[in-house]
């Protein structure tokens, strides 16, 4: 049976969710004057940009745990994961303010390419479970 990275499982959903981030760090900037003609001015609220990025941190936590405990046990995409969001907190908290729209979406990018290093590690892997989503090919 063949599978592709499209589809419903965890590192596809945090894949997006990291492209999304991304692309709401990469272009808002761009965007903010036209937000209120639009409607959208929320989206330049600093919660918003909070609650993507923990909802990546979850989603990250919890499928990189699962391709790890369950599948792989190798560490390569907690430590990209981790680099992102270390990128990510810089932009945030450290980072010159100019450059925040560079240095984020870079995090982010990284963070998905964490979730699908993982899903080829589950992929790959030799051990399957009758519990998870994604059976070996």
């Amino acid at each position: 049976m063949k599978h592709t990275f499209v589809g419903t499982h965890l590192d596809f959903i945090g894949f997006a969710t990291s492209v999304g981030c991304a692309i709401h760090c990469a272009f808002l900037p761009f965007l903010i004057s036209a937000l209120p003609f639009l409607g959208l001015g929320f989206l330049e609220h600093p919660w918003i940009e909070y609650g993507i990025i923990l909802l990546s941190l979850f989603l990250a936590l919890y499928a990189l745990s699962h391709g790890y405990l369950r599948h792989h046990r190798k560490k390569l995409p907690i430590v990209i994961v981790s680099l992102g969001f270390a990128i990510i907190a810089f932009g945030l908290l450290w980072g010159p303010e100019e450059l925040e729209s560079i240095i984020t979406p870079i995090g982010a990018v990284l963070i998905g390419v964490a979730h699908y290093i993982n899903w080829r590690y589950i992929k790959k892997s030799q051990i399957e479970y009758p519990d998870c989503h994604i059976h070996n090919s």
